[in-house]
């Protein structure tokens, strides 16, 4: 008859096969340590607006820390590549408009692919962006500023070269045959703002918020406003569609995503806790108070084909406009 293992034996085996399920039993719920929020933007602008109440409301709601950590330069890039070469465990988050996200700048190798490499997590605002002026500049229409734009040269402000920002305004002036037209890129509305009102350039795109306030100081005037249709916030001020220039429909959607090879559960309780937010009366009351509109309808997958149909749209538009600077 065959000797019996040794009751050591025996039960150190047993051990050592249970280990990986009592490992796996102790490992801490998610979350069990702050999560960063990236935002490719500067500290003050729309984006950074946006990000401060979500990341709060996140906080609240999953009983850890949400840290917003401001990355702008290179078109979004850099924020983006932060949460890239991440570790794919739900405390690394991206905030993003999804046109910015999408966007393909020529010179710029962001080493990941936009739709392959993130995964939308929830929406928060849609909305169009405002053409604005300073009230220096002395013009008060779309009209007056082609007239004054054929008559000398005048500088514009984007948000990086490439950018949404620039080539809605570099084909803006094509169409306007502006006379030498000279584009200063900034790393986000903020420190574009600042020198508009101080002097150094003549136009710029901002979000709606920023230019009603400074509608109301009367330090800018708006003279339209990007997408498809008017602005809650400013239905007074025409589209730049309506007023007969073409490829202006742009909607810059702000979204957070996550990368694509988070674990299901993972991204299943971020989903989650972003649906509720967004369905919370007292989030889209501070989003409104910020003249943002809030996205609360936007299904997970209308969020990836927003991001597929941007992508695909800013290769049409890149290979029309070639290189720019």
């Amino acid at each position: 008859m065959p000797h019996p293992l040794p009751r050591r034996s025996f039960c150190a085996l047993g051990l050592a096969a249970l280990a990986p399920f009592a490992a796996a039993s102790t490992a801490p719920p998610y979350p069990a340590r702050p999560i960063t929020l990236v935002v490719p933007y500067p500290a003050g602008g729309n984006g950074d607006n946006i990000a401060r109440v979500f990341a709060k409301k996140l906080a609240d709601h999953l009983n850890t820390p949400v840290v917003v950590d401001n990355k702008p330069g290179a078109s979004g890039t850099i924020g983006a590549g932060q949460v890239h070469r991440a570790a794919p465990d739900g405390y690394t988050l991206l905030l993003t408009v999804t046109t910015q996200l999408s966007s393909r700048v020529p010179g710029i190798k962001p080493g990941y692919n936009a739709t392959e490499d993130f995964v939308p997590i929830v929406g928060l605002t849609i909305a169009p962006m405002a053409f604005v002026v300073p009230a220096r500049l002395g013009v008060r229409s779309m009209q007056e500023l082609e007239a004054l734009t054929r008559q000398r040269p005048l500088s514009y402000g984007s948000y990086g070269v490439s950018t949404s920002t620039h080539i809605v305004q570099h084909l803006l002036l094509s169409q306007m045959k502006a006379r030498d037209p000279v584009h200063v890129p900034y790393k986000g509305e903020s420190p574009m703002v600042a020198d508009m009102l101080g002097g150094q350039i003549d136009m710029g795109l901002v979000g709606i918020g920023q230019a009603r306030e400074m509608e109301k100081s009367g330090r800018m005037h708006t003279l339209a406003v990007l997408g498809t249709q008017r602005s809650e916030f400013l239905p007074d001020v025409a589209t730049l569609s309506e007023q007969g220039y073409k490829q202006m429909d742009w909607a810059y959607g702000t979204a957070v995503y996550g990368s694509a090879r988070l674990p299901a559960n993972v991204l299943a309780k971020l989903r989650e806790a972003g649906k509720t937010i967004m369905a919370d009366p007292d989030t889209q009351a501070q989003y409104r108070g910020q003249s943002n509109q809030p996205w609360v309808n936007a299904t997970v997958e209308e969020l990836r084909q927003r991001l597929v149909a941007d992508t695909n749209n800013w290769n049409k538009v890149l290979a029309s406009v070639g290189a720019l600077e």
